[in-house]
């Protein structure tokens, strides 16, 4: 996919073009904002000890799910760290957690995946739980969202390029792992970026390495309980037909993150979503429209067709161009 979109860049704007892509590929250097604020909670204040480092928790930045998220400072050096808060009831929540921050360790060190730094956990016998703290490099430019919903004018299509090109790798790298890793959440939300304006892909709570490969033989008691998996850990304008309807008996694989980048790019480009109300049959049938009288974008029109398309056969061809 990351092949795919290069020659799309080649095509709209010479030969070459792509190659420059790497050489700039964020937002202005210096043009991110932190993220300022946040809200004081209990946890705000306290003193907490995770692998090798001592950290002070600041306000809390962010929550979704089961997780807070918290602005932190090393003690000895004031270093900012993002502090990832999580509780688990039970041994499948216990499971979960474990498996996020084994992802986040198998991922790290690629340039457009948050950075891993430490992670532990604490038994509370009192409310019969156990935390997990997770700590990460702290992305300072604040989510890509806001940077694109608040913007005063729609992004340069070079922008909207830099941006998208930096996703795909991120979830290429995803998908070349063996067995491939899943995000199953792709979204602008889950974007974030660094001081310099990079991008880096967070929040790898719903990834999964799971395959599920429905047939006649699935009865309809596993079919409700697979798409009620899959309306649990995606977001709903981003859920691909496959994991809304598994009685096309179409594979639930890495493809879904195919379908959500396409998502994501007509997001980037329109600053609206491609299904907008969720509607499952407008997703089954791939039921969207580009605007009309839109030309900003034109060179990306045929991208965002490649990725969000009706017929699944040719959405599950994808890897063959991803993983080039």
């Amino acid at each position: 996919m990351v092949d795919i979109f290069k020659s799309a860049i080649d095509a709209a704007f010479g030969a070459g073009s792509s190659a420059r892509i790497s050489n700039n590929m964020g937002f202005a250097s210096g043009s991110s904002t932190t993220v300022s604020g946040g809200v004081k909670s209990d946890f705000t204040g306290q003193i907490v000890d995770v692998g090798n480092i001592r950290l002070k928790v600041g306000n809390q930045i962010a929550e979704g799910g089961y997780a807070l998220v918290f602005i932190a400072y090393d003690v000895k050096t004031n270093k900012e760290y993002a502090l990832k808060r999580l509780f688990a009831a039970d041994d499948s929540a216990k499971k979960a957690i474990a498996q996020e921050i084994s992802f986040l360790q198998k991922l790290n060190g690629h340039s457009n995946i948050v950075p891993y730094i430490a992670a532990a956990s604490n038994q509370d016998t009192t409310l019969r739980r156990t935390e997990y703290l997770l700590v990460t490099e702290y992305c300072s430019g604040g989510r890509l969202y806001e940077r694109v919903v608040y913007r005063k004018t729609p992004l340069e299509v070079e922008q909207v390029i830099q941006i998208y090109y930096q996703i795909c790798r991120a979830v290429k790298h995803m998908h070349e792992q063996q067995p491939p890793i899943i995000h199953r959440d792709l979204k602008v939300e889950n974007c974030l970026l660094t001081s310099k304006g990079f991008i880096q892909l967070c929040d790898f709570g719903s990834a999964t390495t799971k395959v599920f490969l429905p047939d006649e033989t699935w009865s309809v008691k596993k079919r409700d309980y697979v798409e009620d998996e899959m309306s649990k850990v995606t977001t709903p304008m981003y859920r691909a037909p496959e994991m809304l309807d598994t009685y096309n008996n179409y594979p639930i694989n890495e493809q879904v993150d195919i379908w959500a980048l396409g998502c994501l790019l007509y997001y980037l480009c329109f600053i609206n979503h491609p299904f907008e109300d969720s509607a499952k049959l407008r997703i089954l049938n791939a039921k969207y429209t580009i605007p009309a009288n839109n030309t900003r974008y034109t060179v990306l029109h045929d991208l965002i067709r490649k990725f969000i398309l009706r017929n699944n056969n040719i959405h599950h061809d994808q890897p063959l161009i991803f993983h080039k």
